[in-house]
């Protein structure tokens, strides 16, 4: 400021090195340039052409760090663990250097400056680097020039660190000669390098064959010539591996060659019993046995004589498991031996979880204690489940009979975990059951045991009404109380019901004259209490403590879900009046617990239980019902067990129905753990990825199912009053609703609160339930799914008694469904005179107007005595309520929700299609919008069949489709909500060409060869009834027969045989009409029968190889081969491959293989008996690729300087499997070109570098197989000066 007004200039060496000028501020300027060759630079500053003080200046420039020896070519350099990896770099300041381990933890670096010379220049110093690796695996080595300065030319460069010491060499057994040795080696643990076996006898090598097993295992064969010692020598990279050589003793081939050894010993023998091995043919000498047992410890075994070459040796095994025995004869093993005995304890099976009195007999730990509020025995129909646990008893077969003296009965069986299994059957008749258990065909303690079996009882819950069904002629019946006191309120109608009231716990006694006739048990769900509910955790059986105190002579049990999936689980009697729900629980999220007393639901709403994950505090965890079930609109959570790592290391990705990305909102609890939460929007499936360090979480990638109440559909309900004892059915459909656990509950009001027994029947989407109430009260029934309930719910019932005319009731459709502009109507029945008040109200979230109050006006006029007529017009849809009470109070079922909707408003999307007559054509689709049509279901009805109906995006799909056998014009009926569909067709026009849906297939319907049988199918099953006929004419007009024979429901086998070669015309009619495509022209041919397989062409990627999990395809012509039969058959290294030849009917096939594993694998192709060109084809199938298994580190994808950047990085693709990798960057300008190098074709390991020009933004993206690796695409910035990246690294930092 100071200086005044001028011209400020600045040259280095006079001009000849670009200098860069920027303004700071007022009068203030930064300049910048870049020295090009290490030697001092003359700075000169004028100022109005006269230099500034001090001008000239001179800048020492030395030469750039650089790394000299091993480590800085392309190809990584190998170090054995513990030993010391050593290079030097030349730099004008000590070099910062971090070297990194497999793991990415930092391993400790010695720098030391060489006392003696000095680098290549002057101005630079030589820098010793030393480190020594403790890990096997790559070492990545970074070198900076100084703490702060960026990355030397060259950096990271890649070291692989391995140990010969981590290379197991197993299974060498001794040999004998002339037959195959074998032994393996596991390197997998080395790392990388090269392993050099060498197998010698008598100073000679034997030829040795590898064979590789893939993960870096191996195994070594070798046939020997000689008996003697064999040395085994196998180094690693030029070190010898631990025990290297290893002796391999080789005997000479046994003399005896018919010494045999059999019997049980050998192959199964029950614990503490003499195992028996019979020997025979030991004429040279006596036999040795050795046994040892599952720890190595020796059994004594005793051999005797027989005579005549024939011994026989006996051990007896104290220990469960498998037992080694090895015979030999003159220190020779005879044929199998060393042979492998499994040695069992058939008295360490466990039977359990029968109850009281159910069986006759003793089992072991069986508590028989018994209790008056138990019932005596099982009953007919009602599911026995009880427990072996064979776990401790050794390997073998359990099987288990349930029969009666007539019959068997079948018995479910459940693998709960190794060895235990719950066992439930349903007892058929009154017949004793017997149970047989074996378990290697030897009765366990106890079996067979016997089990008597009840008919069923009545059951009643204390509360309600019983009613029992008699003769009509039967005169006085009494009712015992389970107290002995006559009950008073008994009642028995002409038609034969008994009814009378259960106001106690405990079995009522239904008397005449001749004596008993029925018992009722009067059961309390209510006393039913929860004692303890256990720990939970996933994979691991939890245990529901139940007391059944007071609660009557019933039967436990329950329903467990989670996520709309059904758990299994067991109900166990523990004797007096506990009971334990056993469960497997094998999702860390919470479970839906259902308890029911003889069927009647123990609790309105289900016990929720959180399952918490099998490793919870030892590894990373996620759990919650969001990672498998959400609602749609809701907000649907889950949490993450981070262990005290940090949240940005985790990442949490949803993809919704449709692949859609979902936004996630994550936080941190008060308890530490992070949670996520988001919203699903629509019916489907979602995938959940959550990541940690860009690894997926065990289990992760989680499938979460969404569902949607408000989408359940409830039809079939009875409208106004019921009779007590009537049966009520309804149907509850789930199907456009998602994926979720329907809960139905019929509770009674009043003083005491009866839940009812429903019985409620899956049919795929759509749910049968029915219920009947026993007495006259007040009903809701409480429907949910997922927990969430149901538009509608809860439902009011009104029930009235059957005997009594004197309480009122109403009926009519007006109380259930109602059209927009049109009457609804019903009728009411009072008691008396009084008009009874009647309220219709439209149910609104919001009122839409402030003087709108929602109510209808409703019309009550007078008709017969005590009976009144009603009606209202509904003018908007949506759901209403209709509220009606008498002088006694509210009606029973009171209020009514009546569902009102408008057919006008249903829109076909693109028109109906009908054609002049007003008829649509069938088959088709017709797409409607009932959006604006209020609460219903659509339904569709095609000459009287049901047709579907479905939800595509909001909009109704119908698909029409021809009933079998149906031709022309037919009925159309679309209802919604039981209503007529204004505008709709009302016919439709069935499509009478039945023999255009008829398939031909066969090499028969191209090709075939004089005098032999040529054959195709005609497959009619889409076309309906009809036969079909087929005649073949030559161009002579001679007609060739054509043989057809049924081959299943509308498939037909044609086969005929032409004379003479030549072209013939083939037709093939249905229902006397053509098929679609024919006359078809028939190529016959001459010459012999054979094909010939070198005509064949195969084509297509598939012949080359392919990846596991993919169909391999490819293509094969035999139009020119003549007459032949096709195979194809591939194998793997040890599996089969699956081959699937789909014939076109032209001559030509298309393959599909469908490998099981990866690896070398095999092709043959064959026709006619012959390989075809090119067969057997060999293809490499590579395992399917895992891009979040793929690394990229390095400086090239951190910020940096412009003038110093190092664009190198590297990309680790160990472990991903087969894929190619792709890497594209963009800067300011661009793409750029990418270099990727690599040691060899094998390393999967590559090494990526670009060039920059100019500072900026810049995008690296890394994908393997197309897809995105962890952290891709790479932010990367590129600054022209230290100071802006030192500012951009700080504001990141903060």
């Amino acid at each position: 400021m100071a200086a005044g007004p001028g011209n400020l200039e600045v040259t280095v060496n006079g001009g000849r090195v670009p200098t860069a000028a920027a303004a700071q501020g007022a009068h203030t300027y930064a300049i910048s340039f870049t020295p090009r060759d290490p030697r001092p630079h003359t700075v000169e500053l004028r100022f109005n052409g006269d230099h500034v003080p001090g001008s000239p200046f001179v800048c020492h420039v030395s030469a750039p760090a650089r790394v000299i020896g091993a480590g800085s070519g392309e190809a990584p350099d190998k170090v054995s663990v513990g030993d010391a990896y050593t290079f030097s770099v030349d730099s004008p300041a000590p070099p910062h250097v971090e070297v990194l381990g497999p793991a990415r933890r930092p391993v400790p670096v010695q720098v030391s400056a060489e006392d003696s010379g000095t680098g290549e220049n002057e101005a630079s110093k030589r820098y010793t680097i030393s480190f020594v690796p403790i890990d096997v695996g790559d070492h990545s080595i970074e070198v900076r020039a100084g703490a702060m300065g960026g990355h030397v030319e060259g950096s990271p460069f890649l070291v692989k660190a391995y140990s010969a010491a981590r290379v197991a060499v197993t299974d060498i057994a001794p040999g004998v000669v002339g037959r195959p040795v074998s032994f393996t080696i596991n390197a997998s643990h080395a790392g990388a390098g090269n392993l050099e076996i060498i197998v010698a006898v008598n100073g000679r090598n034997v030829p040795n064959y590898v064979q590789s097993e893939g993960n870096a295992r191996f195994k070594v064969n070798f046939k020997p010539t000689e008996a003697a010692l064999h040395t085994l020598s196998v180094r690693f990279n030029g070190h010898a591996v631990p025990g290297s050589p290893f002796p391999c003793p080789v005997s000479a081939a046994p003399a005896a060659a018919d010494a045999r050894a059999t019997g049980a010993g050998l192959t199964s023998a029950p614990r503490g019993d003499p195992a028996e091995i019979q020997l025979t043919g030991f004429h040279t000498g006596e036999p040795s046995v050795y046994v040892s047992g599952p720890g190595g410890t020796s059994i004594r075994t005793r051999v005797n004589s027989m005579g005549d070459g024939r011994y026989t040796a006996t051990y007896t095994p104290e220990a469960v498991g498998r037992h080694a025995v090895q015979v030999t004869s003159g220190g020779r093993h005879v044929p199998g031996s060393p042979f492998t005995c499994n040695v069992y304890d058939v008295q360490r099976v466990r039977v359990t979880g029968l109850g009281p009195g159910e069986l006759e007999g003793t089992l072991e730990g069986l508590n028989l204690e018994e209790s008056p509020d138990e019932e005596r025995g099982v009953e007919v129909g009602r599911p026995v489940t009880f427990s072996v646990d064979a776990a401790g008893a050794g390997e073998g077969t359990l099987e288990l009979v349930v029969s009666t003296p007539s019959t068997t009965v079948k018995a479910e069986v459940v693998a709960v975990a190794r060895g235990l299994y719950d066992v439930t059957f349903v007892p058929i008749s009154r017949e004793p059951h017997r149970v047989s258990v074996t378990f290697n065909e030897q009765p366990v303690p106890g079996s067979p045991f016997v089990c008597r079996v009840n008919e069923p009882h009545t059951y009643v819950q204390v509360g309600s009404v019983a009613t029992l069904e008699f003769d009509e002629n039967l005169s006085d019946v009494e009712v015992v109380s389970p107290n002995g006191a006559l009950v008073s309120d008994v009642n028995m109608e002409d038609t034969g019901v008994l009814t009378f009231p259960a106001s106690r716990v405990g079995r009522y006694v239904v008397r005449g004259s001749r004596g008993p006739l029925a018992e009722v048990e009067a059961l309390d769900a209510s006393a039913i209490k929860v004692l303890s509910v256990g720990d939970a955790i996933a994979h691991r059986p939890a245990i529901l403590t139940v007391s059944t105190s007071n609660a009557g002579a019933g039967r436990l049990s329950g329903r467990v879900t989670c996520a709309g999936q059904t758990v299994p689980h067991s109900v166990r009697r523990r004797g007096g009046s506990r009971c334990e729900l056993v469960w497997h629980p094998a999702r860390a999220a919470p479970h839906r617990i259902s308890l029911y007393w003889s069927g009647a639901p123990v609790q309105r709403e289900p016990l929720i239980v959180d399952v918490t994950p099998q490793h919870q505090g030892q590894e990373v965890s996620a759990s919650g019902l969001g990672l498998y079930q959400a609602q749609v609109g809701k907000v649907a959570s889950f949490s993450i067990d981070t262990l005290g790592r940090p949240a940005r290391e985790f990442d949490v990705v949803v993809s919704g129905p449709g692949s859609r990305a979902l936004p996630v909102r994550c936080y941190q609890t008060k308890s530490g753990l992070l949670q996520a939460e988001f919203t699903i929007t629509e019916v489907g499936q979602s995938t959940i990825e959550v990541l940690h360090l860009s690894k997926p979480l065990s289990g992760s990638p989680y499938t979460c199912e969404s569902f949607d109440p408000s989408k359940v559909v409830i039809s079939g309900l009875p409208t106004g009053n019921i009779i007590a004892q009537t049966m009520i059915n309804f149907t509850v459909d789930t199907k456009d609703a998602g994926s979720g656990e329907l809960e139905v509950v019929c509770e009674a009001l009043g003083e005491r609160r009866v839940r009812l027994p429903v019985d409620l029947r899956d049919d795929g989407h759509s749910h049968r339930v029915r219920l009947r109430p026993a007495s006259p009260a007040h009903y809701r029934l409480y429907i949910t799914y997922g927990g969430a309930a149901v538009l509608g719910s809860p439902i009011s019932l009104g029930v009235l008694s059957a005997r009594s005319s004197s309480s009122a009731r109403c009926a009519g459709t007006g109380l259930a469904a109602a059209h927009v502009g049109k009457e609804a109507a019903f009728t009411i029945h009072c008691p008396d005179d009084a008009t009874p008040t009647v309220q219709v109200e439209r149910l609104t979230e919001g009122k839409e107007d402030d003087t709108d109050t929602g109510l209808l006006e409703c019309r009550v006029v007078a008709g017969a005595p005590r009976e009144w007529l009603c009606a209202y017009i509904p003018l908007v849809v949506g759901l209403y309520e209709v509220r009606i009470s008498t002088a006694a109070g509210p009606l029973p079922g009171s209020p009514f929700s009546v569902k009102v909707i408008d057919t006008s408003a249903i829109i076909a999307v693109g028109g109906w299609g009908a054609d002049g007559a007003g008829r649509v054509r069938a088959p088709s689709k017709l797409v409607l919008d009932t959006s604006a049509a209020g609460p219903g279901t659509l339904e569709c009805l095609l000459a009287g069949r049901h047709q579907r109906v479905e939800t595509v995006s909001g909009r109704s799909v119908v698909t029409l489709a021809a009933p079998e056998g149906m031709t022309g014009e037919q009925e159309l009926e679309l209802t919604y909500n039981g209503a007529l569909v204004a505008g709709a067709p009302r016919r439709a026009l069935l499509a009478s060409h039945t023999a255009d849906r008829v398939t031909l297939a066969g090499r028969g319907l191209a090709h075939a060869a004089p005098h032999t049988p040529a054959v195709f199918t005609i497959d009619g099953s889409a076309a309906g009834p009809g036969a079909p006929e087929a005649s073949l004419t030559s161009t002579d007009g001679e007609t060739v027969p054509v043989a057809l024979t049924a081959a299943g429901p509308g498939l037909w086998r044609a086969t005929y045989t032409p004379r003479r070669a030549g072209d013939h015309q083939l037709r093939v009619l249905w229902a006397g009409r053509p098929v679609k495509g024919c006359p078809l022209t028939v190529k016959v041919s001459g010459g012999g029968e054979a094909g010939d397989a070198s005509r064949v062409v195969c084509s297509g990627a598939g012949l080359q190889g392919g990846v596991v999990g993919r169909e391999i395809r490819s293509w094969i012509d035999t139009r020119r081969a003549g007459p032949g039969e096709l195979t194809a058959h591939c194998t793997g290294p040890n599996k089969v491959a699956y081959c699937e030849l789909y014939e076109h009917g032209d001559g030509t096939f298309t393959l599909n293989v469908k490998p099981q594993e990866a690896g070398r694998h095999v092709l043959s192709v064959q026709f006619a008996g012959d390989h075809v060109p090119g067969s057997p084809f060999v293809l490499k199938v590579a395992g399917a690729p895992d891009p979040s298994k793929v690394r990229v580190y390095g400086p090239g994808v951190e910020p940096g300087v412009l003038a110093t950047f190092q664009s190198r990085f590297l990309c680790d693709t160990r472990g991903a499997g087969a894929g190619q990798l792709t890497v594209r960057v963009r800067g300011p300008k661009g793409a750029f070109r990418v270099e990727m190098q690599r040691e060899n074709q094998k390393d999967r390991t590559i090494l990526c570098k670009f060039s920059p020009t100019e500072p900026g933004d810049y995008r690296v993206e890394v994908r393997w197989a197309g897809r995105h690796v962890p952290g891709s695409p790479f932010p990367v910035m590129i600054f022209d000066t230290q100071e802006e990246l030192r500012r951009y690294l700080q504001a990141t930092a903060a």
